[in-house]
C-alpha cells in the first residue's frame, strides 16, 4: 500500500506545480473597466461671416457681427463668452485689449488686417483651418502670463484673414476648448461647386483641364452679377491663357472707350482688334505691342482653390502689372 500512495501524492504534486496560480493583476485584468463619463459637448448655434463662410459657435455665447474696428481693420464676426460691449480697447486702436481681458473671457474674431496691403497669405488656404499652427498675433507686444492673443491666417477667394483667439487662463476650460472647435468648424456653406458663378466668381472646373497654352474665350457664367454701364469691362467675357507657370484671364474691351472686342490670332500669337482704320495688338500674355496711346490688356484676378480655377469677372484691373516673364510662361 505505501508504494501505491506514493505514487498518488507525486501524481497529486505534479499536477499542482503544472496549474499556475491566478496572479491580481490577471483578476482585475478580467473585470470591466469603469468608465467615467465624458463631458458634454456644449450646443451651438452656426453664423455667417458674410463671404460664404460660417463658424459654429456655443450657444451660450455672445456674439457681434461685421464692423470696422479702426482705419486698417475690418471686423467680420466676434464671438465670446461674456460681455463683447464691455471689453476693454487698445488705445488708438480699437481692437479688443488682449493684456486687460477681464477674468474668465474668452473671445474668437475674425479680422481682415488691409492698409496700403492686407496682411495674411498669399495664396488659397485649404480647409478646415489647422489651430495647432496658431501663433502670437502680435509677437512684440507683452502679455501678463495668464492672457493669451494667439491667431491662424488663411485665405479665402483672395480675402486674406485672420481668426483670433484671446482668453484668460481661468476660463473655463468647456470655452477655452471651444476655440479649435470654432476654428474647424469654419467653413463654406454652400459649398461652392467646380464651375459657374459664385459670390463674383466664375469656377472654370479643374486646373488639369486647362492645356498648358490654352486660350479660351469664356462668356460670363449663368446669373453673373453685372455691374453698372460704367464697369462695362467687367460685363463681357474674357479670355483665359494658361502658361507654363500660372493662368491669366483678360477682358475682351480693353479700350476705355470699349469700341475694340479682341480676338486672338493663332497664327500671330497674338490678340488684335481694328478700329477706325488702326490695329490694335498684343501679345498672349497680354503686352501692347504697338505705340502708345495704349495699354496692357486689363486682367481678371484668377485663383486656383482646391484644384479648381476661379475668376473674379465682376473687376478687371487696368493697373495690374503685365506678365513680369513671357519667356517664362511659353
Amino acid at each position: 500500500m505505501r508504494p501505491r500512495l506514493a505514487l498518488v501524492g507525486l501524481l497529486l504534486a505534479s499536477c499542482l506545480q503544472s496549474t499556475p496560480v491566478p496572479s491580481p493583476t490577471a483578476a482585475l485584468a478580467t473585470l470591466s473597466p469603469v468608465s467615467t463619463p465624458a463631458p458634454s459637448p456644449q450646443r451651438v448655434r452656426t453664423l455667417g461671416l458674410g463671404n460664404g463662410l460660417v463658424v459654429d459657435a456655443p450657444t451660450s455665447w455672445t456674439w457681434i457681427g461685421d464692423g470696422i474696428v479702426n482705419r486698417a481693420t475690418q471686423r467680420l464676426l466676434l464671438l465670446g463668452n461674456g460681455d463683447l460691449a464691455a471689453l476693454p480697447r487698445l488705445p488708438g486702436n480699437g481692437d479688443i485689449d488682449a493684456a486687460a481681458l477681464p477674468a474668465g473671457q474668452v473671445t474668437v474674431e475674425v479680422e481682415e488686417f488691409c492698409r496700403l496691403s492686407c496682411a495674411g497669405p498669399a495664396s488659397e488656404t485649404a480647409l478646415p483651418l489647422d489651430w495647432s499652427a496658431a501663433t502670437p498675433l502680435f509677437p512684440a507686444l507683452p502679455l501678463p502670463q495668464d492672457r493669451h492673443q494667439v491667431a491662424v491666417a488663411f485665405r479665402w477667394f483672395a480675402q486674406p484673414l485672420f481668426l483670433v483667439a484671446r482668453w484668460a487662463d481661468d476660463a473655463p476650460s468647456a470655452d477655452i476648448a471651444a476655440i479649435a472647435q470654432i476654428a474647424r468648424s469654419l467653413r463654406p456653406d454652400p459649398v461652392p461647386g467646380p464651375t459657374g458663378e459664385y459670390r463674383g466668381w466664375d469656377g472654370l472646373g479643374p486646373l488639369a483641364g486647362i492645356g498648358v497654352g490654352t486660350v479660351q474665350l469664356t462668356p460670363l457664367p449663368a446669373g453673373a452679377v453685372i455691374r453698372p454701364p460704367l464697369r462695362t469691362t467687367d460685363n463681357v467675357p474674357f479670355f483665359v491663357v494658361r502658361g507654363k507657370i500660372n493662368v491669366y484671364a483678360f477682358a475682351s474691351r480693353p479700350l476705355a472707350d470699349q469700341r475694340c472686342e479682341i480676338s486672338y490670332d493663332r497664327g500671330l500669337d497674338r490678340f488684335v482688334c481694328d478700329v477706325d482704320g488702326r490695329r490694335y495688338e498684343w501679345s498672349r500674355f497680354g503686352r501692347y505691342l504697338g505705340p502708345e496711346p495704349s495699354s496692357d490688356l486689363p486682367q481678371h484676378d484668377v485663383i486656383v482653390r482646391d484644384g479648381i480655377v476661379w475668376v473674379r469677372y465682376t473687376e478687371a484691373g487696368r493697373y495690374l502689372p503685365s506678365v513680369p516673364d513671357e519667356a517664362a510662361e511659353r
